[in-house]
């Protein structure tokens, strides 16, 4: 039995699986691949509108009305979203995002979520650790410049 932000690393070979919410509803959602015993991490986020505060990530030109910090991995992260929309920056890029929509972000790249058009709940999964295998939010104020994969946008 899992709760919500709960996590259950399953193997082929134990399969095949099922889920059972009882009387209630629940949401399943499953990433498949290879990755290394060092993975970077993974969990549930939430994000509304905020008055901003003191945010300990990396300085940023655009509109924000988030306290979500401006970072960079030294691995791939995924987010999927499960509920609300806003606006997503990767890199030099903003987009839109709403409920069902996948964002694959690459090692390096510089990401935010810095702003909601309604409150945003979803899930993140980071890769393999590579290069410095540096665990985290990584900021270059702090960590030094990000280790960019360009093939990985």
């Amino acid at each position: 039995m899992l709760s919500e932000g709960q996590f259950w690393d399953l193997h082929e070979a134990d399969g095949p699986f099922t889920a059972d919410a009882g009387d209630r509803t629940a949401q399943v959602l499953i990433f498949s691949g290879k990755w290394g015993t060092e993975l970077g991490g993974c969990g549930i986020f939430e994000l509304t509108s905020s008055t901003l505060g003191w945010s300990k990530g990396d300085p940023v030109t655009y509109p924000k009305s988030t306290n979500f910090d401006s970072h960079y991995h030294d691995c791939d992260e995924y987010w999927v979203i499960f509920e609300g929309s806003g606006t997503v920056v990767v890199g030099s890029r903003s987009f839109e995002v709403e409920v069902g929509d996948c964002v694959a972000i690459g090692m390096g790249h510089h990401h935010d979520l810095p702003q909601v058009r309604s409150n945003v709940k979803g899930a993140y999964f980071e890769t393999t650790l590579e290069g410095k295998k540096r665990f985290g939010h990584l900021w270059e104020h702090k960590h030094g410049p990000a280790d960019v994969r360009p093939d990985r946008v």
